[in-house]
């Protein structure tokens, strides 16, 4: 009986707050992460060699982002901090390399190399990562989601 009453109390919780429909796409932006890097060290483990990556944490930053949980918001805000400043990096040294040098430079992907490829197309994905990594800053510090984690 004491399960019903508490299993209950909890859907009256969910269904008292809504989760905003951006909070749930940057929560889903966390998952995405927490997959990918699970593959990759899902590879590298078949591959024989262990690489262990920080951003599989993005499992359990989707879950907390999800049950309004302090601590994994502020996770999640770090993980974002991080991903602001070296994609400003990036994009001010690939610019510096196009500015300074105008040249392309050697790249090499999946163990092909790729030359003569202009420097402001590396730029671009960076950009957008920079982007998207702003517009999920922007959702976890706006008052009515940041007023959703602190608030009972």
């Amino acid at each position: 009986m004491a399960q019903l009453s508490t299993l209950g109390r909890l859907r009256v919780m969910t269904n008292a707050r809504q989760i905003p429909s951006t909070l749930s796409v940057v929560s889903y932006v966390f998952l995405v992460f927490g997959i990918s890097s699970a593959v990759e060290i899902l590879v590298a483990l078949a591959r024989g060699s262990f690489h262990f990556d920080c951003v599989i944490l993005g499992f359990w930053i989707f879950f907390g982002l999800r049950r309004y949980s302090p601590g994994w918001r502020t996770c999640a805000l770090v993980f974002i901090w991080c991903g602001l400043i070296t994609s400003s990096i990036g994009v001010v040294l690939l610019l510096s390399v196009f500015v300074l040098g105008g040249r392309g430079g050697e790249v090499i992907m999946f163990g092909q190399h790729y030359e003569h490829i202009p420097v402001i197309w590396f730029c671009i994905p960076v950009a957008l990562f920079f982007s998207l990594q702003l517009w999920m800053y922007r959702v976890l510090t706006r008052t009515d989601i940041r007023s959703m984690f602190y608030d009972e």
